[in-house]
């Protein structure tokens, strides 16, 4: 399954809910001038994940929180209390925005049954576990948060409030049940995560057959929540998701396949092609286009863009064009960005376009080399297919028939990595170690994408040649991506070898985790 990140902006969803003033809570018409500013004021704190101040404003304005079920009931779902909120909800009226809201809190409400909740009150964390097993991820994703925070504070100005909330779930159809997303619409874009609600909810990595980059999507996910607050929700979704993008790789150090210029080169390649989904175009949200391409160049276009524009204005401005829109709100958008950068929307992607022609306007749209590589086919594949002798491998493998596997292994153009992993993967099974096991993993620089169990067994081969250290980056490397794979989790040992017990007491933390991943059923 690829995957995306998603985000649903909830003033674009709830436009007609402002202070408890609208057809969800008909009995706010009835508060008198001075009670509906109260009342914006807990509609605003509650936008603004200002969880404390809302209960606040709710406690010294007893009068008015009694007519405005409605934002207690969608106070309770911010906090990750689906059942209160369908209780509340229950004694509405119905309306548009009553029945939306009860939808979600009755789906929420079944899904998070059950569910497992871990505090981390030190770092200000919370995080509810659909399956209680992924618990053993809780110390992997406690330094991402942290380190997310800094960086969010950092470039955006913006503090997330303490605790941060994140729903872990089993699925898609819980991603769609705690959050709203329809799931037609995730199953089309293959949206993993999304934020809404004033939480994260994201799928457990243990869900997909090969991981996919969940370090980077929660800190994707978390500069959502850090927009909402910063801008009280009035981002427009190309300012979302750009932003968005630029920060789910600031937060940490740079990486192999972090992707260099690749956004600015979809973009252009999107362009010239006619494929492009345009800067001001994406709709309600990305999660919600018609297909997994167009969410990936929609991506890329606002990536690019956003980098673009803050090249051109620097980090102070952008922080301006928060504050602007925090009071000018989401229909001033134009006026925010003249105010702050001289220019209107339509202004600043043809300028964007400009550079971005004026950039690869003169190179070829692909690497030769790269080109004929891909229709190239190495010698002695005579007899089988590519694919058949994959299989055939695999089927080896599994019987632990190694030597045999290792040789149905061929390296083709078609997958090198997948292809050097499993080759590896059945001469460890042999008793190679160290710099043979290197060997046959191939250098990094050929592979053709970050792949976990590749950079397990790498972690391994490091380790035995003797260089713990680079072993550890490897490891860690591996974990981001794909932590319930037997040769990640198990610091390079397939459930077909016990892991030794011997490696040293700095990565004890591991052994939870690969009990964890044995237990997947493959």
């Amino acid at each position: 399954m690829s995957w995306r990140r998603a985000c649903l902006p909830l003033a674009m969803i709830m436009a007609a809910i402002t202070a408890g003033i609208g057809s969800g809570d008909a009995r706010a018409f009835e508060l008198p001038f001075g009670a509906k500013k109260v009342g914006q004021r807990i509609s605003d704190a509650i936008t603004e994940l200002d969880v404390v101040g809302a209960r606040r404003l709710f406690a010294e304005n007893p009068g008015v929180a009694q007519r405005m079920p409605f934002q207690r009931a969608r106070l309770a779902i911010y906090v990750g209390d689906c059942d209160s909120a369908e209780a509340i909800l229950s004694t509405l009226d119905a309306s548009r925005d009553v029945n939306r809201m009860s939808r979600l809190a009755t789906q929420c409400a079944g899904a998070v049954a059950g569910s497992h909740i871990v505090e981390d009150k030190k770092n200000g964390i919370w995080i509810r576990f659909q399956d209680a097993r992924d618990e053993v991820l809780m110390p992997y994703l406690v330094p991402v948060i942290a380190a997310t925070r800094i960086s969010l504070e950092r470039d955006l100005g913006v503090v997330l409030p303490r605790p941060l909330r994140i729903d872990l779930v089993r699925d898609l159809f819980s991603l769609a049940a705690v959050s709203g997303l329809p799931v037609e619409a995730a199953e089309t874009t293959g949206t993993v995560a999304v934020a809404r609600w004033g939480r994260v909810t994201m799928i457990t990595p243990r869900a997909t057959p090969n991981g996919y980059p969940w370090e980077d999507t929660l800190a994707h996910e978390m500069t959502h929540l850090a927009l909402s607050r910063g801008t009280r929700d009035h981002a427009p979704l190309w300012l979302q998701e750009g932003i968005a993008k630029r920060q789910e790789q600031r937060w940490r150090e740079a990486r192999p396949f972090d992707g260099g210029d690749a956004a600015d080169r979809v973009a252009w390649n999107a362009l010239q092609s006619g494929t492009s989904v345009g800067v001001d175009s994406l709709g309600p949200s990305i999660a919600m286009l018609d297909s997994a391409d167009a969410a990936g160049i929609a991506f890329a276009e606002v990536k690019s863009f956003i980098a673009y524009w803050i090249e051109r204005n620097g980090p102070a401005a952008l922080q301006l064009f928060f504050a602007d829109l925090r009071g000018l709100g989401r229909d001033e958008v134009n006026r925010a960005l003249r105010s702050t950068s001289g220019y209107g929307l339509s202004q600043w992607i043809l300028r964007w376009q400009l550079w971005l022609e004026k950039k690869y306007d003169t190179q070829p749209s692909a690497d030769p080399e790269l080109l004929v590589a891909a229709v190239t086919r190495p010698p002695g594949l005579i007899g089988r297919t590519p694919r058949q002798r994959y299989r055939l491998g695999e089927l080896m493998y599994r019987e632990g028939h190694f030597l045999s596997a290792v040789d149905e292994y061929a390296l083709t153009a078609e997958d090198p990595t997948g292809l050097r992993y499993r080759a590896a993967q059945a001469q460890a099974a042999t008793g190679i170690r160290g710099d043979e096991l290197l060997a046959t993993l191939g250098p990094q620089d050929a592979l053709s994408g970050l792949h976990g169990g590749w950079f397990g067994l790498y972690g391994r081969g490091l380790f035995e040649r003797g260089e713990p250290s680079q072993g550890a980056r490897a490891w860690d490397l591996a974990r981001s991506t794909h932590p319930y794979g037997d040769d990640v989790a198990c610091l390079g040992y397939d459930r077909q070898a016990p892991a030794p017990s011997h490696w040293g007491p700095s990565l004890n933390d591991w052994r939870p985790l690969c009990a964890a991943a044995r237990q997947i059923p493959r």
